[in-house]
């Protein structure tokens, strides 16, 4: 059974005549690909919505949607055995090379991964350690237990790395040769090109302002968007990743959080020194490393994230006479504050608060055995949104309250390598049908740890692998810079 809400599929399940998909990154693309895959759903109409800032139709994402950038780390590195499984399900398709193959054309590469946890933070080290448990048996299962190399002290780390009298990588990781990391964009291209090939799916460019519901009888009958068109449908998914609160009251199940990349260019020399390294995360601070390609090295961190308050008009997200998903019934307020996107497509000169430039600058000299590049200027650099969970699970349920929409959302800063496989788990959802540990990891559950900022319930992701401090504003983060 999909969700015991209100709104979750029957026994005997009945695939709606017509489903709306909104967004087009990884969440929304896959279930796209899957939906047109299914029988069941052969005399279903699909139509997907997003924004996408080429203003063509069919295109590619918005250039600020999560999955849109150079690199994603594919990994089985998970504390978390379900996550761990799935993720090594994922990785066989990631490693077909062939040509029309999604791990083919430079789209996924295999460099190893170097995971460190250090001593002091107990969190970070259990998830360490964990994440080596799952993935030796994983690799024994398999037959290939020799790929997964243990590195025991902090000197050894360094040595690995090469960084001699360096800073300290961390106290103890492993190595796991089997995985790698994926060309981001390049792999939701390959995605967009599947689906299209179906000839199922309608694209349509917009950007979705809120839902169409009749409130009275509590079922949500289509999208408005903010140019005025009305889109209506049987089932809405909303799968708008970090913007998915903008459209969905979500306090206590998942916030917008903003997440710091930077990139340098390279010497021909320092690529080809460099571009055989692992890519490295250390899981205590967050902190992490792409290997370089095409003279450009990726430095970011996956930490607790900034905040961007936003009010969004009460009505949008509270029906009138049906409570929301996460308790409020509030009925007074004329505005509701989440935290959104604030990105480079609206704000073309945003930058990186102090605070993350060091931390990233922490990371070149942790990481980098090559000293010249520790303080070079970064050619660019970006925040890339989250959707966070309290528990870092997906959220992927039929809403507890409206009939017609169904959320999958809550990447929590690790969907992407699940792309091969992604689609067909929201859809076993959809439906009701698959893994019933899969439904019950992500079903729409109670709220987590809270933190109150600004005005925000904003959720606090305890899943033992982020960095930083929590609550962070972005606003009043850069402002700290000038």
């Amino acid at each position: 059974m999909a969700n015991e809400g209100t709104s979750a599929p029957t026994p005997g399940y009945t695939p709606p005549s017509s489903i709306i998909i909104i967004g087009s990154g990884v969440f929304g693309l896959s279930t796209a690909q899957a939906l047109t895959q299914r029988p069941a759903f052969a005399s279903t109409t699909i139509t997907l919505v997003d924004r996408i800032t080429s203003k063509k139709e069919g295109d590619l994402p918005s250039g600020d949607a999560a999955s849109m950038d150079s690199s994603r780390i594919v990994r089985a590195d998970y504390a978390d055995g379900l996550y761990a499984r799935l993720a090594a399900e994922a990785q066989e398709v990631w490693r077909q090379q062939g040509a029309g193959e999604l791990g083919g054309e430079g789209r996924y590469s295999e460099s190893g991964l170097l995971v460190v946890g250090e001593e002091g933070n107990e969190e970070g080290m259990g998830y360490v350690k964990g994440s080596f448990a799952n993935v030796l048996d994983i690799a024994r299962e398999k037959g290939y237990e020799d790929k997964i190399v243990e590195v025991g002290s902090a000197e050894k780390l360094k040595e690995l790395l090469g960084t001699g009298e360096g800073e300290k990588v961390g106290d103890w990781g492993y190595l796991n040769r089997t995985s790698g990391w994926a060309d981001a964009a390049r792999g939701v291209e390959w995605l967009l090109g599947k689906v299209k090939a179906t000839g199922r799916v309608q694209f349509v460019n917009g950007t979705v302002g809120r839902l169409v519901r009749d409130d009275e009888k509590g079922v949500v009958k289509g999208v408005r968007l903010s140019d005025g068109r009305t889109l209506e449908a049987e089932l809405v998914v909303v799968a708008a990743g970090a913007w998915t609160g903008t459209l969905v009251d979500l306090k206590g199940l998942a916030t917008a959080t903003g997440q710091v990349l930077a990139y340098l260019d390279l010497s021909e020399e320092e690529q080809e020194k460099l571009g055989n390294m692992p890519v490295v995360l250390n899981l205590c601070s967050g902190l992490f490393i792409i290997p370089p390609r095409n003279r450009v090295l990726k430095a970011a961190r996956h930490a607790y994230g900034y905040l961007n308050p936003v009010d969004i008009p009460a009505e949008n997200l509270l029906p009138k006479n049906v409570p929301n998903g996460s308790g409020s019934t509030d009925a007074t307020s004329t505005t509701i504050r989440v935290s959104a996107p604030k990105t480079l497509v609206d704000s073309p000169s945003l930058g990186l608060p102090l605070e993350a430039e060091l931390d990233l600058r922490r990371a070149l000299k942790q990481f980098i055995p090559i000293k010249a590049i520790h303080d070079r200027p970064f050619t660019a650099s970006r925040i890339c949104w989250y959707s966070d969970t309290p528990d870092g699970d997906f959220l992927v349920d039929y809403h507890p309250s409206w009939k017609g929409v169904f959320v999958a959302t809550g990447d929590s800063g690790h969907g992407y390598k699940f792309l091969p496989v992604l689609g067909e788990k929201i859809v076993d959802c959809i439906a009701g049908e698959g893994s019933e540990a899969v439904r019950e990891k992500w079903k729409w559950k109670e709220s987590g740890k809270i933190s109150v900022v600004d005005g925000i319930d904003a959720v606090v992701t305890e899943d033992g692998s982020r960095g930083g401090s929590p609550g962070m504003l972005l606003d009043r983060e850069l402002e700290r810079r000038a």
